[in-house]
């Protein structure tokens, strides 16, 4: 990826790109009185999401995770969130649970809250100085990716996600 960004044109596209993507992490950030889940899991029926997030680069600050339904107009926006979650982060990988409220398509982001300020920090271009990740692991693009490469299923069985944490900076 740093032989991509190389040149000031594509250093210029990628910004604005991920300047587009930070616009929807505000939808992480507790909303005013909003209560962070527990940690771990507060079942383990068919509707829990058990999620082991990988590549987490040190144990500083928190993992938080978010869970959305499928519907692309609430993706990543304010208010829209079923459920969150925020853990300790573990250097390598962390766990993590986040209960639906029944069987159906959902989507998960997350992001290494190094700091633990509970948010997603950018520099001054909008794009994240910390590590961030969905379900299905849709990996790095220009924006965020559409609801419908990071939707999963619950039935029946309680579900097991591994996503990778991409970090855009040292």
């Amino acid at each position: 990826m740093t032989r991509l960004l190389t040149s000031p044109i594509r250093r210029g596209i990628a910004a604005a790109a991920l300047a587009a993507l930070c616009g929807a992490w505000p939808a992480l950030a507790p909303s005013p009185g909003a209560a962070a889940s527990g940690e771990g899991c507060v079942t383990d029926g068919p509707t829990t999401i058990k999620v082991t997030v990988e590549k987490v680069r040190n144990s500083k600050g928190l993992i938080t995770a978010v869970l959305y339904d499928d519907n692309p107009k609430t993706f990543l926006k304010s208010g829209a969130r079923l459920d969150r979650i925020r853990v300790e982060a573990r250097e390598g990988q962390t766990e993590l649970c986040l209960n639906a409220p029944a069987a159906g398509r959902y989507a998960v982001a997350l992001y290494h809250d190094e700091n633990g300020n509970k948010e997603l920090d950018q520099d001054f271009l909008g794009i994240p100085v910390e590590g961030y990740g969905f379900s299905q692991n849709p990996g790095f693009r220009f924006g965020k990716p559409e609801v419908e490469e990071t939707l999963f299923s619950i039935e029946t069985d309680p579900v097991t996600l591994r996503i990778s944490i991409l970090y855009l900076r040292g």
